[in-house]
């Protein structure tokens, strides 16, 4: 494809953290080889092709104010096509935070209307999607998250079992990630079964600290900069959210070869499997239940082998997709 074509990525934060991570990956070679990849704010009303064959790619979550964006886009833009990736929403988004919900998902399907793809982050996102008609299915691809984990990959798998079970969590500290459930499911855990660390920053830190400060077994650290260290002494990782789009925790996690305990919410549904311990989201006493039987396993490092052969694949497939996204008629899509 000529090099003069234009991918054009469209934020309103140039700073987000998650989604600048995500941008990353449109580094790789073979994307690359699609186009020239650059990064605009949309409030520049200088967002416009420069060629007929250029892509924008949104990557801001819609409200009802950023809909007259999308709509100069659509009109003015000059786009062959318009992408949007849908970091944000969820069904869990929407149980815990949307009231009314018939206003909310107006707003999303007035927002899925003005573009021609819309990218889900995970397959259950894109169920979602579906099931309340928010987009058609031959306009709704779903192309799971990830990273390159060549770090995580050649972690050591942990073969030692003695002593309590090493929980480790990490992870902004924001009532998203439910970590204070976690921190209220160890207070009912014996001291002996296990332990929790949790890293981060973030509005809930003191919140945090406050919940754990008579658990002996539990430790709020601050957050690190590559999770390998933190990860080397881990049994398994916990993932308690409340709503989670995907969840690269997971992926870092299971890369690393520890299997996760996480909330079966949304895209988080598409990491558990049988080397994992889920539990119910929002729910203390499953998340009790849960530690029970992970402590109880006698076949951790096995299930950590399991998760790292999965992880270990899902870059590659992710870069496959957006390559077949992207060089695909402009009317063609595949649901996935």
């Amino acid at each position: 494809m000529s090099n003069t074509r234009q991918v054009v990525h469209v934020l309103d934060d140039l700073a987000m953290g998650g989604v600048t991570r995500a941008l990353r990956n449109f580094e790789h070679p073979d994307l690359a080889d699609l186009g020239q990849h650059r990064t605009v704010d949309i409030r520049d009303q200088s967002v416009r092709a420069e060629s007929p064959d250029d892509v924008a790619i949104i990557h801001f979550t819609a409200n009802w104010k950023k809909l007259a964006w999308l709509v100069d886009l659509k009109l003015r833009g000059g786009f062959s096509r318009i992408i949007l990736i849908e970091h944000t929403y969820t069904e869990g988004y929407e149980q815990s935070e949307v009231r009314p919900k018939k206003r909310f998902r107006t707003m999303l399907r007035l927002a899925y209307r003005l573009v021609d793809t819309v990218v889900a982050v995970s397959k259950h996102q894109r169920d979602w999607i579906l099931e309340h008609k928010l987009a058609p299915a031959s306009k709704t691809v779903a192309i799971p998250q990830s990273r390159i984990c060549d770090d995580l990959l050649a972690l050591p798998i942990n073969t030692d079992q003695e002593g309590p079970l090493r929980i480790r969590a990490f992870g902004r500290f924001h009532k998203q990630k439910g970590f204070d459930l976690l921190i209220e499911a160890m207070a009912r855990i014996p001291i002996g079964l296990a332990e929790l660390k949790i890293a981060g920053t973030g509005p809930d830190e003191a919140l945090l600290k406050q919940h754990s400060k008579r658990l002996p077994h539990v430790e709020i650290c601050e957050p690190f900069t590559s999770p390998e260290a933190f990860l080397s002494e881990a049994d398994l990782v916990a993932i308690p959210s409340r709503w989670e789009a995907f969840g690269l925790v997971g992926t870092e996690a299971r890369a690393a070869g520890r299997p996760i305990l996480a909330a079966r919410i949304d895209g988080l549904n598409d990491q558990l499997d049988a080397a994992s311990f889920g539990h119910s989201p929002n729910s203390v006493g499953s998340i009790v239940r849960a530690i029970y039987r992970a402590a109880a396993a006698t076949n951790l490092p096995d299930r950590g082998k399991a998760v790292r052969r999965r992880a270990a694949t899902e870059f590659d497939a992710m870069i496959t997709k957006w390559c077949q996204l992207l060089s695909a008629p402009a009317a063609t899509v595949s649901g996935g």
